[in-house]
């Protein structure tokens, strides 16, 4: 996961990110739509920043951390500074927050990559893991509040929650957004019905084959996670997965290998800005090739690599779930 500590980024043009699943308010992107600019804690940043050095396999599995920016000064890149608390919000704010968080209070942004950006139409599902959700030292409030979540969700019974997710609705051209309280409403044994509609493109899109082969790759990303944090010590509190996988059935079909339409035969010569232009697509491509999917951890902001603490059990349990569901998944394409 290579890094850039001096993002160089023209505030100006930053705009807002209106494209995730879940997650808090206050996200911005560049207007590439390559990178996402997050508000954030010291907490995160030390997380990205102590992953590279102390785990780097690890995070290959993350977002690509591109380093920090200060917020409310025009190009001014900055060390990280402390987070402040939120104040106390009305109950008319809080009920604005349906789909996302409230906004972190803080001046300090980590720039990463846009795990959204090269797909053509994007379908996005945010898995929450873990059966506890807060750290120590959490107030008691909030600590009753997300354990009375738990305890009436898959959180509590599968170690794993879906926070939210969009799916593309070919037939309205627009995508259909599920918000957290989606995710609030299954139980373990219906749950998988949410992965079926969030994985409902792959029928359209690709051959019973190539949907089994796709799934069972993102399988393999999802327990790729879990053996990493088998094997070290940390603790990861509201950490999601985030699986991304492309909606355009004729793009899927074509990242998967199905046979391409036929383009109409031109048998004129082509101008010199044609020629510009092709080799210009040629070096994106080579850039940035198109992918079917991906898979990545995120949130870090109660994480911590904690040597001498035993693994995480908490969130691979909740990792176990997850692969759990995709198994059942997969053997409907059997």
């Amino acid at each position: 996961m290579a890094t850039n500590k001096h993002p160089k980024l023209d505030q100006s043009q930053l705009k807002a990110f209106e494209n995730a699943a879940a997650g808090h308010d206050g996200v911005l992107s560049d207007p590439s739509g390559e990178l996402i600019i997050k508000p954030c804690v010291d907490a995160e940043i030390n997380f990205y920043q102590e992953t590279l050095n102390l785990h780097p396999d690890f995070s290959e599995m993350m977002p690509t951390f591109m380093g920090t920016l200060s917020l409310g000064s025009p190009a001014q890149v900055a060390a990280p500074t402390a987070a402040h608390e939120p104040a106390e919000l009305s109950q008319e704010s809080k009920d604005q927050q349906l789909l996302h968080g409230a906004k972190i209070a803080t001046k300090t942004a980590i720039v990463l990559e846009n795990l959204e950006h090269g797909f053509k139409r994007p379908n996005v599902l945010d898995l929450k893991l873990g059966a506890r959700l807060y750290a120590p030292g959490t107030s008691d409030d909030k600590a009753a509040r997300l354990d009375k979540v738990a305890s009436e969700t898959t959180t509590g019974s599968l170690g794993f929650r879906i926070a939210g997710m969009k799916v593309y609705n070919p037939e309205k051209s627009d995508f259909d957004i599920y918000d957290k309280f989606y995710g609030r409403q299954f139980t373990s044994s219906n749950v998988i019905s949410g992965f079926e509609t969030f994985f409902s493109g792959l029928s359209s899109g690709l051959k019973a084959e190539e949907a089994q082969e796709l799934l069972e790759t993102i399988l393999a990303e999802i327990t790729k996670a879990r053996h990493m944090l088998e094997k070290y010590e940390s603790r990861m509190f509201s950490a999601s997965i985030l699986v991304v996988y492309e909606g355009d059935s004729s793009e899927l079909g074509v990242l998967m290998g199905s046979e391409p339409k036929t383009p109409r035969v031109d048998e004129r010569a082509p101008t010199r800005l044609e020629v510009k232009k092709s080799l210009e697509e040629e070096e994106e491509e080579e850039a940035l090739p198109p992918v079917a999917f991906k898979v990545k951890m995120i949130d870090f902001a109660h994480a911590g690599w904690t040597p001498g603490e035993g693994r995480d059990e908490n969130v691979i349990a909740g990792l176990k779930g997850v692969e759990g569901c995709m198994d059942q998944l997969i053997a409907r394409f059997d």
